[in-house]
């Protein structure tokens, strides 16, 4: 049974327009592995999601894409900012990505632990704009 925060690749294919092949090919697995998600045979897999997610954002957010910063947006202490990886590295456009760094004192250490996170974020709601679609 799918949990309220399973990604829903069959809407996030549609706002992208491609077919179960071509997006597939996009996010490196097999067109039966998407078949099978999208039928709810079996869940995605982390990587899968992650890659989904990252199509869905860079079309959403086009040339923004890459410019927010987290740690503006959430205001993050100076100490914060300094704990975490996503900081140290300037990428604060995805930090939903990384499962190891630190965001507001808290390490999140499995996906699916992240992911609750995530969309419970006001720094990843106005990223994504129209939310996670998820089924």
């Amino acid at each position: 049974m799918a949990d309220e925060t399973q990604v829903d690749l069959r809407a996030i294919r549609k706002e992208l327009g491609f077919t179960q092949a071509e997006f597939a090919e996009m996010i490196g697995v097999s067109p039966r592995t998407v078949q099978s998600c999208e039928q709810g045979w079996r869940n995605p897999s982390p990587a899968v999601e992650k890659a989904a997610l990252l199509l869905l954002l860079a079309h959403r957010r086009g040339p923004e894409f890459g410019v927010e910063k987290c740690w503006e947006t959430l205001d993050c202490s100076e100490e914060e900012r300094k704990a975490c990886l996503v900081y140290q590295t300037g990428q604060g456009h995805i930090c939903w990505l990384l499962n190891g760094n630190i965001c507001k004192g808290v390490r999140h250490r499995s996906w699916e632990e992240k992911k609750v996170a995530c969309a419970k974020c006001d720094f990843f709601k106005i990223l994504l704009c129209d939310g996670i679609p998820t089924r």
